[in-house]
């Protein structure tokens, strides 16, 4: 294996780009790194487009990940070998493990799309799957940790609304520890069309918030089909979004607390709606 020792080298300064969001954009890719997230790509079914490794881990991964790929039935990927100064360059990682999986947009994997209107959500077979719906969520970690909780209580779609954080960010693709591969995701550039799709479709849209008008969430009778909508870390769901909402939920705390984190709030209330 031909080891790439230039820190000038085309390639290598491809991949490192993917670090900045306007790149992974551009080609379609993103990084997943690390042994355990690595490994977690192949058992969800998805195929990465390139293995990167370090010089130094090289002979003890490759014969691992060619086990995997042949337990799998499935083909190892194209694998390229950097020296651990140059792999250090493309890590994210104060202390990379020496592997990275280069992946397509998942929507490249018919696991991620866009809503314009009706026939876009009814092909994509949203009406029935449990949902979660976020607003300008903006923290990747707490997205991360919210695609664990998801995954954890039965949700099949996240549907991101308004400025939300970036599905691809490297602390939400770390912070998800796999969840990422195996939730499907969709878009919406205007929520009113998500909150009509949802009233024809008889469901509830649920705003979680502590308003005058919010009910406790032990006072609700949740199902299945309802879906919870998670805003903001600091400024919350806007009134005008709100508004959209069938009705309000929020989770009963001590006062000597001011607010619950946003991912430890969507963990609470799926939870509540899983027991139904």
């Amino acid at each position: 294996m031909e080891v790439i020792t230039s820190r000038k080298n085309p390639f290598l300064l491809k991949m490192a780009s993917l670090q900045e969001k306007k790149y992974r954009e551009e080609h379609k890719l993103f990084l997943v790194e690390g042994k355990k997230l690595v490994h977690e790509v192949f058992l969800s079914g998805l195929l990465p487009e390139f293995l990167l490794l370090a010089e130094s881990q090289y002979e003890e991964l490759m014969p691992r990940l060619a086990s995997l790929c042949n337990s799998l039935g499935t083909d190892l990927p194209r694998v390229f070998c950097f020296s651990d100064a140059c792999f250090e360059k493309i890590s994210t990682e104060k202390s990379p493990e020496g592997v990275i999986a280069v992946l397509k947009h998942l929507d490249f994997f018919k696991k991620c799309i866009k809503i314009y209107g009706r026939q876009d959500f009814e092909g994509a077979g949203c009406a029935n799957e449990r949902m979660l719906a976020l607003y300008d969520l903006r923290d990747p970690s707490n997205l991360g940790a919210v695609m664990r909780s998801a995954l954890a209580f039965g949700i099949e779609r996240i549907v991101f609304c308004g400025s939300c954080v970036e599905l691809y960010n490297p602390k939400a693709v770390r912070a998800s520890m796999g969840a990422l591969f195996r939730l499907n995701y969709a878009f919406v550039s205007d929520f009113s069309l998500f909150a009509d799709l949802m009233k024809e479709n008889e469901r509830r849209l649920l705003a979680a918030e502590l308003t005058d008008h919010a009910k406790p969430l032990g006072d609700l009778s949740v199902n299945r089909r309802d879906v919870f909508v998670i805003g903001n870390e600091g400024h919350g769901i806007p009134r005008e979004i709100s508004a959209l909402c069938n009705e309000s939920a929020y989770i009963p705390i001590s006062a000597m607390s001011e607010s619950l984190n946003a991912s430890v709030a969507a963990s609470i209330l799926l939870w509540e709606q899983s027991k139904k």
